[in-house]
């Protein structure tokens, strides 16, 4: 049962990536997995059912991505804390292209995702401080660390559908999600010492070059 459930959730998933979530219904989606659609509604009532539980996923690895940083953090590492966090966003791109219409819809959800951004917004106010702490960044004020935070999330998590609205187009390739690690760095690149941003952008560059 647990193997159906994954099953129906990588083929949503996949779905609403290909075609946008909009397009797809739970017939489409019981379809493509070549299943009855009563097997599909055994598991999932409705198709804000299996949002919700791909949201649970997002929610998940963006937790595992921003695990706690060692003490010092390597440029290395910091610059791999966004390369994945935007992997997490390219896996997931329906929901970040769509992020405003689907929490519109689902208050549970919406809810859900609040709570995220709350967590997401503690842990890296807190990785701003240790930064600076460790002398790798300028010190700010405490209300600026927080804005600073909030600046990198909203290029992160709003990155998708930017670049879909800006290209025109439903589907975005990797490397559109690959250039918002650059957009979102490049705010925090003024506050780093010097060798610590050079090796940050180094690391950046290694990966969205491959």
């Amino acid at each position: 049962m647990a193997g159906t459930k994954e099953r129906i959730l990588d083929g949503s998933l996949e779905l609403f990536n290909n075609r946008g979530v909009q397009a797809v219904t739970t017939n489409h989606i019981a379809d493509h997995l070549n299943m009855s659609p009563g097997n599909l509604y055994y598991h999932f009532r409705s198709k804000e059912h299996i949002i919700r539980s791909l949201f649970e996923r997002i929610d998940a690895d963006a937790r595992a991505v921003m695990a706690p940083l060692p003490t010092p953090v390597s440029p290395q590492q910091w610059a791999e804390v966004f390369l994945h966090g935007l992997d997490t966003v390219w896996r997931y791109r329906f929901f970040f292209a769509n992020i405003v219409e689907i929490a519109g819809r689902d208050d549970m959800l919406a809810s859900r995702l609040r709570a995220l951004t709350r967590w997401i917004l503690d842990w890296t106010t807190g990785a701003i401080d240790a930064l600076i702490e460790q002398g790798s960044m300028t010190p700010l004020a405490p209300d600026d660390r927080r804005r600073l935070a909030e600046n990198v999330f909203i290029i992160i998590w709003n990155w998708t559908s930017y670049a879909v609205a800006f290209r025109g187009e439903s589907r975005l390739h990797e490397i559109d999600a690959r250039e918002g690690v650059l957009h979102s760095m490049l705010l925090l690149m003024p506050y780093f010492e010097p060798e610590f941003a050079e090796r940050v952008r180094a690391a950046i560059d290694r990966t969205t070059a491959g």
